[in-house]
């Protein structure tokens, strides 16, 4: 197991500042005003949410559909087969990276016309725009533990790790259970029901969601792992 302290604290605290940000002017933008004059004029625009089937269910732009970023792919059934479709991708505003991603493979795949919704559904819900409610979570807090607090319950607890590719930025702790947040709504039912399930995210945003959507689905003992990977590593606690 390789263990890094200092100089991986000091590279998060870069990264904490600068994940999401940045790349932003290799795509095409569209603002919010342009994207409602564009859907009036009934333009053939697909507007693709690049967050998880969880969080897409509980809140989306109206007339959006999911295409996870994770599960883009050239023969996906919801792109269009015209390579010209106006596409635009959006997420959790401008430090969320997931429609950039997608928007990169779109393009990779041919699409020749692709712009990001940079404000995202944040800056759509900001102009009181309409938006949809597929699910209704439990409206919990789920239990934050501190960075210590899981290591001292790494032995007992189930340590399920959510951020899929984000593993590869800083590490991992050892002996966790990898879902996908993007997966997780097709993956949940491997989880045992007889343990407590503590979440690690990239910097404890994404954990909560999860937390209440597995809370939904039956699990009532689930706690998260404050500031998520991000926490963890400030801590001085080991990671593979």
């Amino acid at each position: 197991m390789k263990i890094r302290f200092t100089v991986l604290c000091t590279a998060l605290t870069m990264l904490a500042l600068l994940v999401g940000v940045g790349q932003a002017e290799h795509f095409a933008t569209i603002s919010t005003d342009e994207l409602l004059a564009a859907r009036a004029k009934k333009s053939g625009l697909v507007l693709i949410n690049a967050l998880s089937p969880v969080e897409f269910n509980q809140e989306a732009i109206s007339g959006s559909i999911n295409i996870p970023a994770s599960h883009m792919r050239s023969d996906h059934p919801l792109l269009p087969a015209d390579k010209s479709t106006p596409l635009v991708f959006y997420c959790k505003g401008l430090r969320c990276t997931k429609s950039r991603r997608a928007a990169k493979l779109a393009m990779e795949f041919g699409y020749t016309n692709v712009r990001i919704y940079s404000p995202g559904l944040p800056g759509w819900k900001k102009r009181g725009l309409p938006v949809v409610h597929s699910v209704s979570y439990p409206d919990i807090e789920p239990p934050a533990l501190s960075p210590l607090e899981v290591y001292q319950s790494r032995e007992t607890a189930l340590l399920l790790d959510i951020r899929g590719e984000e593993v590869s930025q800083v590490g991992e702790i050892s002996n966790t259970v990898k879902i996908a947040l993007d997966d997780l709504d097709k993956k949940y039912e491997t989880l045992p029901r007889d343990r407590r399930i503590i979440i690690i995210d990239h910097a404890g945003r994404q954990a909560p969601i999860s937390a209440r959507y597995l809370y939904k689905m039956g699990y009532h003992d689930v706690a998260v792992l404050q500031g998520g990977m991000i926490g963890w590593v400030r801590a001085g606690l080991p990671v593979e």
